[in-house]
């Protein structure tokens, strides 16, 4: 990871591109890069490349998956149906202990 701090205001921001609260924004540009700057001379700006916000969207994509999954195991409890089979928890618990990682999962 590399960290970049620019002083001069970036190349390429015009007066259409600020926004109320004086900040500008240039995504989709073709460079890879989203840019948020104060729009204050010399204020702060932040870039962050396409993987950056590729990673940010899988995360949240993640999440949600997760909550979608910890909703549907807690309507089953809810409703007695959700079993547990304790020959395979048992079974990872052992892999996890002997393996070092988090139930037998390499």
């Amino acid at each position: 990871m590399s960290l970049r701090v620019q002083n001069d205001p970036p190349a390429g921001i015009g007066p259409s591109e600020v926004s109320r609260a004086g900040q500008s924004s240039s995504i989709g540009s073709g460079s890879g890069k989203s840019r948020i700057s104060s729009g204050i001379e010399g204020g702060d700006q932040v870039q962050v490349s396409s993987v950056a916000e590729s990673i940010s969207a899988g995360t949240a994509a993640l999440s949600q998956q997760r909550a979608n999954r910890v909703s549907q195991l807690s309507a089953l409890y809810a409703g007695g149906k959700y079993t547990v089979d304790s020959a395979r928890v048992s079974a990872a618990l052992i892999a996890g202990a002997t393996t070092g990682t988090a139930a037998g999962k390499a």
